[in-house]
């Protein structure tokens, strides 16, 4: 059995989906991989990359946990809230980034980890919903994750023209259920697996 962690915010937990649990990108990554796979959704609502952000990732239980489960397969993907202007700043980002990505890579398993550069953001009525930043994303978050994925040679799932409009993230941060499927068909298609 393959172990794959889907580690993210509430974009990988499903935040806006009825049903997260079946409709959520990892819940559907899981259809699509099958049997000889196992995916678990580690996910948390709001979750930053950098350690001193409004909420990091790095302390709550549910990164302990992502790691003492010893993936095969992690899917990191980090950066949305870091968009926000009170998280933003570019070194500290790609400096605690880097160290998420060392604690997964120094796990016993030895993990396939693969980043992903998270799906654009939207402004809704010309205005930042949530508090998160499409320029930002753009400028700083995407371009960080492609170069960390450069520095370090791992594998890098681009996610930026997944989402051209609102249509399938009416918050214009979260996939609704088909949004999610597509998010999930993204995922699977652009990896070997």
């Amino acid at each position: 059995m393959i172990r794959v962690a889907c580690i993210g915010d509430s974009i990988t937990w499903g935040f806006t989906l009825l049903n997260p649990w079946k409709q959520s990108y990892p819940a559907q990554l899981q259809e699509m991989l099958g049997a000889g796979y196992e995916v678990r959704n580690f996910g948390y609502n709001d979750a930053s990359a950098r350690f001193d952000a409004d909420t990091p990732y790095v302390k709550k239980r549910i990164y302990k946990e992502s790691l003492a489960w010893n993936p095969d397969i992690v899917l990191l993907m980090l950066g949305t809230n870091d968009t926000k202007t009170r998280n933003w700043d570019p070194d500290i980002f790609r400096r605690d980034y880097r160290k998420i990505i060392d604690s997964y890579s120094n796990l016993p398993s030895h993990p396939r980890v693969i980043l992903i550069a998270p799906i654009r953001i939207h402004l809704i009525l010309g205005k930042p919903l949530l508090g998160v930043h499409p320029e930002t994303m753009e400028e700083g978050v995407r371009p960080a994750v492609r170069e960390t994925a450069e520095e370090t040679g791992l594998e890098l799932v681009d996610l930026q023209d997944l989402f051209i409009d609102t249509q399938y993230c009416r918050d214009g941060v979260h996939p609704q259920k088909t949004g999610a499927r597509m998010l999930a068909e993204a995922i699977f298609s652009s990896i070997r697996w």
